[in-house]
């Protein structure tokens, strides 16, 4: 392997159905009532079966609430095994192939 991250602007595949929205911790609840936006929780849910609400998929993905984005989504490491697990599920090449 070349040690290449997969490009992340051209996958979204951790932020798209099947995977979805993440389940928010009671952490990313805490933080969000603290940051003024506990709305975001309920948008998550609301989302559950597609893809997550906050993708922004034209041009390129990118989530809407990076800086806040839940813990699940800042443990989600491009180009570890659930990434690449994603990729290969979904027969995208990785970098080095």
């Amino acid at each position: 392997m070349s040690g290449e991250r997969p490009d992340c602007l051209n996958c979204g595949l951790c932020c798209r159905a099947p995977a979805g929205p993440p389940d928010p911790y009671p952490e990313d609840l805490e933080r969000w009532t603290a940051e003024g936006v506990p709305e975001i929780a309920g948008r998550l849910r609301a989302g559950r079966g597609g893809d997550c609400p906050f993708l922004v998929s034209a041009p390129g993905f990118r989530c809407a609430i990076y800086p806040t984005r839940p813990l699940v989504c800042r443990h989600f490491a491009a180009g570890g095994s659930a990434c690449l697990a994603l990729r290969v599920w979904h027969g995208v090449r990785s970098p080095d192939s």
